[in-house]
């Protein structure tokens, strides 16, 4: 795990935060240029980028273990030396690691606004967000789920866990960003995705929920009292490139960042 704090002075209520997984990819996000609008900001926000302990941008089976609510038949996602059986399972596990212990380690050094944390992840990072808004903790605030996997185990997550949350009847406050690719939406596949040599595995997946899923889901949520939940949808783009236009959404609706392009669809 990686932290950037602001070198002010912290608000009276403390920093807001930000909570990226993919933490190692989402940091290439923040180049020089970035940083300096962010510090700039009235209430300029923590950057925590969650990893996993190594240097890859992107590790699929690490991904798939710790971001996942349950295991599920997916083995083109397994590590090779990993055993037979179900891949994944590790969201509770990871979640109650952020809870207990990298969220008191940061607030003992560093004053926060706990009516502003919020976690943000895509794709896999995505499916544990959802997962961490259904576990109700309450400590983040707010969600940000970009193109999540809900075909994870033939669309699990929107079966029990949805129905389970739903009826929880009592919902915290906590405010839910979905972002999904127009491409996506429309079932078309990234041209990139076809160069993977597992890509009939992965065609085979995502068929586990259909490829609106991400707006019916928003769509349902929306009637629960206590959630403020916004679907927004960005023309023409494909799954990979939701994870950059997704962390820059993040940074102008929730971090408060003054937008420097068009505004996209929404609910």
């Amino acid at each position: 795990m990686r932290i950037a704090r602001p070198c002010v002075q912290p608000p009276s209520r403390g920093f807001p935060s930000l909570w990226m997984l993919d933490g190692n990819r989402a940091l290439t996000h923040f180049d020089t240029v970035l940083l300096c609008r962010l510090s700039q900001l009235p209430a300029p926000p923590v950057l925590v980028f969650i990893d996993a302990d190594h240097d890859l941008l992107i590790d699929l089976p690490t991904r798939a273990r710790d971001y996942t609510f349950q295991p599920a038949d997916h083995p083109f996602l397994k590590a090779p030396d990993a055993p037979d059986g179900l891949v994944g399972g590790g969201a509770q596990a990871l979640l109650n690691a952020l809870l207990l212990k990298a969220m008191p380690a940061i607030t003992h050094h560093v004053r926060l606004d706990h009516s502003r944390q919020a976690l943000w992840g895509h794709s896999l990072a995505g499916l544990f967000v959802l997962h961490a808004l259904y576990a109700g903790d309450g400590l983040f605030t707010d969600f940000a789920t970009a193109s999540p996997s809900l075909w994870w185990g033939q669309g699990a997550l929107l079966g029990t866990p949805e129905e389970h949350f739903i009826a929880g009847g009592s919902h915290y406050p906590a405010r839910i960003w979905i972002f999904l690719g127009g491409a996506e939406r429309a079932g078309q596949i990234d041209p990139r995705s076809r160069e993977r040599p597992d890509h009939t595995d992965l065609l085979t997946a995502i068929q586990g929920a259909p490829a609106d899923a991400a707006l019916h889901l928003a769509r349902r949520l929306a009637t629960l009292p206590g959630l403020a939940v916004r679907y927004r949808e960005f023309p023409a783009l494909h799954h990979a490139a939701m994870f950059h236009a997704s962390l820059r959404a993040v940074l102008q609706h929730i971090v408060g960042l003054p937008s420097r392009g068009p505004r996209n669809r929404g609910l």
